[in-house]
């Protein structure tokens, strides 16, 4: 795996984490610290993490630096829950988080095989780059596990099973909206909440059940706009190329042959489900045979659209799967696990908001998005 990968693994380890006395500080919860080093190495990771034009929004990294900041409070207030309630991690239990990071060392970025010596330099590099001391990284992943561990017993404690009956009023509510059933949907939206849970699943399911086809692609690209003399020589292009195709089994072949990016002729490979866009695409894949090469077809776009893929097209149908039937006794466990899962994150979510409520919570730091709120208040009183 490569570095980059190797990081965001080590990210996801240090998680939110960390209070040290003596240095600047941003927030306390119940007394206890949160450093500006702490938040700004979370903050820096988490801008990094970002797409540029992301961060090219106005009060982008305030907005950012806010959300770190909440994280870190939730993750305090998490963590002296877990310390009051004596939960503990075993050292064998760090160990295997530890292993688990350093498996992502075992290949460098030119993919050679690293010798356990090299994979621990790597792995000991890493979290330098992370600015943070190894004996600091121990330490957050030891909270980390604490954290899961009271988490789950939260979890084991107040998680009521799911019956079967409840399951089968859920596959009901997911069923009406999978098969637009317009009578029990209009029923169902009555109670935004039930509506919106069985919308998330059925939404998932058309995509997942539905239809697949898998297809080699050239394109000959064309547009309304050329003239008259380019546009016949791009359409007779795409049908030379046709004709040189002899099956399935030399499509690759001839498209590698005229694939040029100067040439506006393009290989590529797509998966698809019915349904999905381009319509024009899926709709042909699901319609041909596996194995089954199209003619030449064209799609052309709205003129205002010159970076819409369009031209002339030729489709080589490489894999197809049939659609699947959304039954109960098909899906009733994995319903049911659902069931479970949002019951898991509810009775943690009502827990955070019941420990940040109770916490005595002071941010210190300010933002300059609030500065500037301020300012304009004050003149507006003014």
């Amino acid at each position: 795996m490569k570095k980059l990968s190797c990081l965001l693994m080590l990210c996801l380890c240090l998680g939110i984490a960390g209070c040290s006395k003596g240095q600047n500080v941003v927030a306390t919860v119940n007394g206890v610290e949160i450093s500006s080093v702490d938040f700004d190495r979370n903050l820096d990771r988490v801008v990094k993490a970002q797409n540029p034009q992301t961060m090219q929004q106005p009060n982008a990294k305030d907005i950012l630096g806010k959300r770190v900041l909440q994280d870190m409070i939730i993750r305090e207030v998490f963590l002296q829950q877990a310390k009051k309630s004596n939960v503990s991690a075993t050292q064998e239990e760090i160990d295997a988080v530890v292993e688990r990071v350093k498996e992502q060392f075992k290949v460098n970025a030119d993919g050679k095989e690293l010798t356990a010596k090299e994979q621990e330099k790597a792995f000991d590099k890493a979290i330098k780059e992370q600015k943070i001391t190894k004996e600091k990284y121990l330490s957050v992943v030891t909270e980390d596990i604490m954290i899961e561990k009271y988490r789950n017993a939260l979890i084991q404690k107040n998680l009521k099973p799911v019956s079967d009956a409840e399951t089968k009023v859920f596959f009901d509510n997911v069923s009406a909206i999978y098969n637009n059933d317009k009578k029990k949907v209009a029923e169902l939206q009555k109670n935004k909440g039930r509506y919106d849970e069985a919308a998330i699943v059925a939404g998932n399911l058309k995509v997942n059940l539905a239809p697949k086809a898998q297809f080699d692609l050239i394109l000959v690209y064309a547009d309304k706009n050329m003239k008259k003399e380019e546009f016949a020589q791009r359409q007779q292009l795409a049908n030379t190329i046709r004709k040189e195709i002899k099956g399935s089994s030399n499509f690759v072949e001839v498209a590698q042959k005229y694939a040029q990016q100067d040439a506006k002729v393009y290989l590529s490979k797509m998966n698809v489900y019915e349904g999905m866009a381009p319509i024009e695409l899926s709709s042909r894949a699901l319609k041909l045979k596996a194995g089954e090469v199209s003619n030449v077809f064209e799609i052309f776009r709205n003129n205002a659209e010159p970076n819409v893929a369009q031209g002339f097209f030729i489709m080589n149908v490489t894999g197809k799967a049939a659609g699947q039937k959304f039954t109960y006794e098909a899906y009733k466990q994995e319903l049911k696990n659902y069931i479970n899962q949002k019951r898991a994150e509810s009775i943690v979510l009502q827990a955070r908001q019941k420990l940040l409520q109770e916490a005595d919570i002071k941010i210190i730091k300010t933002f300059d998005m609030d500065k500037t709120a301020q300012g304009t208040q004050a003149e507006k009183a003014a």
